[in-house]
């Protein structure tokens, strides 16, 4: 049993080590810096209004209560939000925000884009919904990948520890 904890401990302990390194660009992409501020994934009744900023205190508030949270019975989708900002300092054209996701059931890994043909100079928040067949495949997302392109140049990307991993 002592064994299984000091385990348990190292284990977690090299989590946190990656999650300080923060992002690991593959070799073959010349990554800038990343435009990437911020990824929040959520769960949310299909019924909810839907949030530019969700998070689980905002939904607290807003829907006045949590159980919808902890009750997987009424979840039925899964919106992944993301902050990201042009830092060229000029408007970029032609870009795609591309989410890679891997599903915790059958470990699939799925893509979901987004095109934009002009993107000015600032931040904005980007929402990408799984819901209906997407969300009964998915249900939980093990991992996941947000990447920045303009046509095929990547400007940027983040993703979670648990994609560094695989």
């Amino acid at each position: 049993m002592h064994n299984v904890k000091r385990i348990l401990i190292t284990v977690w302990m090299v989590g946190m080590m990656l999650a300080m390194v923060g992002p690991v660009a593959a070799r073959e992409e010349p990554v800038q810096p990343c435009p990437v501020l911020k990824v929040v994934v959520t769960e949310f009744p299909t019924n909810a209004k839907l949030m530019m900023h969700p998070s689980p205190e905002a939904h607290f508030n807003v829907f006045g209560g949590a159980g919808y949270m902890f009750d997987p019975a009424k979840r039925r989708a899964i919106r992944v939000a993301v902050l990201w900002e042009n830092r060229t300092g000029q408007p970029l054209r032609d870009v795609t925000l591309r989410l890679e996701y891997q599903q915790a059931k059958t470990r699939a890994i799925r893509t979901a884009d987004q095109q934009f043909p002009d993107v000015p100079a600032k931040g904005r928040w980007t929402n990408f919904d799984l819901s209906g067949g997407e969300y009964e495949d998915t249900v939980h997302i093990a991992a996941w990948r947000i990447s920045v392109l303009s046509g095929s140049r990547v400007l940027g990307s983040k993703h979670s520890v648990m994609w560094s991993i695989q």
